[in-house]
């Protein structure tokens, strides 16, 4: 029982945080722009919620659909469901019992906010077949795990669906896009070998450009959808530090990353989106 229990962490992937700190901060830019001068701290404690837990949801169900493939990959094999320690029966009732405590958050949420997390919600569980066929699964990620959560965080804070918030939510898609863009990076020779599509295998030495291309559309529709903020030279300041560090990071895919170059590349997102969050944050007059 103990030896399934520390299994069944792996699967969710306590151990690796990152993951869902991603996830949670476009939410965080979408509430500061949604209520500027506030914090809104009760959501801010629902996203963080919603956060973790819909990651976890995303990756057991992710590691049920690609359990096969998982053995071909030098990075996965060693994952619960790949190499046997757990079931697919046990991981599916994992994953139906994150869903239901996914769910229970919803009852903070108005009609319209729901609707929003359901589609979301949805894509999550589809998007690991997109590798299968789709050449960049990476923008289809982007969907559930960049645009859903601030999206839902505009629509619940401002009661309607506006233009401020597709931007918010269209910067998140492309920035999520971007990273997972790097962090495809680890595994280029294994897909290749295992057949699974990612942006990576399509793109090949013009990755660098790809990822810069979405990182620039991120940064644009941050500074389009704050720049009315009271003071949003801060979140100019912000994204400029962010496009100037994703530009270095480009530099290095073009020369070409090795080890755990592409990892640490990716893991530094949550940096940079802390960042964007901080110009956020800084562009309104916040009492803390």
């Amino acid at each position: 029982m103990k030896r399934r229990f520390s299994a069944t962490l792996e699967l969710v992937r306590l151990d690796r945080p990152v993951g869902w700190v991603l996830l949670f901060l476009p939410s965080g830019w979408a509430l500061l722009l949604a209520r500027p001068g506030e914090v809104p701290w009760k959501w801010v404690a629902v996203f963080l919620a919603g956060a973790f837990l819909t990651r976890s949801a995303g990756c057991v169900v992710n590691d049920i659909f690609d359990r096969k493939l998982d053995r071909e990959v030098t990075r996965t094999k060693s994952r619960p469901l790949a190499d046997g320690r757990l079931s697919v029966v046990w991981a599916l009732g994992v994953f139906l019992f994150l869903t239901l405590l996914s769910a229970s958050l919803l009852t903070f949420f108005s009609a319209k906010a729901i609707l929003v997390a359901v589609a979301g919600y949805g894509s999550a569980v589809v998007y690991p077949l997109m590798k299968r066929f789709f050449p960049l699964p990476q923008l289809f990620m982007g969907i559930p795990f960049g645009a859903t959560a601030p999206f839902m965080a505009w629509v619940q804070l401002t009661g309607h669906f506006s233009f401020p918030g597709i931007e918010i939510a269209l910067a998140g898609l492309f920035w999520a896009t971007a990273y997972d863009l790097i962090y495809a990076v680890a595994d280029l020779p294994d897909d290749r070998k295992a057949g699974i599509r990612s942006g990576a295998v399509t793109f090949g030495s013009s990755l660098w450009m790809v990822f810069l291309f979405f990182s620039a559309l991120a940064a644009l529709l941050l500074w389009e959808a704050g720049r009315s903020l009271p003071q949003s030279g801060w979140l100019l300041l912000s994204i400029g530090l962010f496009f100037s560090a994703v530009l270095w990071q480009s530099l290095r895919m073009r020369k070409g990353l090795s080890g755990e170059e592409p990892l640490r590349l990716f893991r530094s997102h949550a940096v940079l989106g802390g960042l964007i969050l901080a110009g956020f944050w800084s562009s309104s007059p916040i009492l803390v």
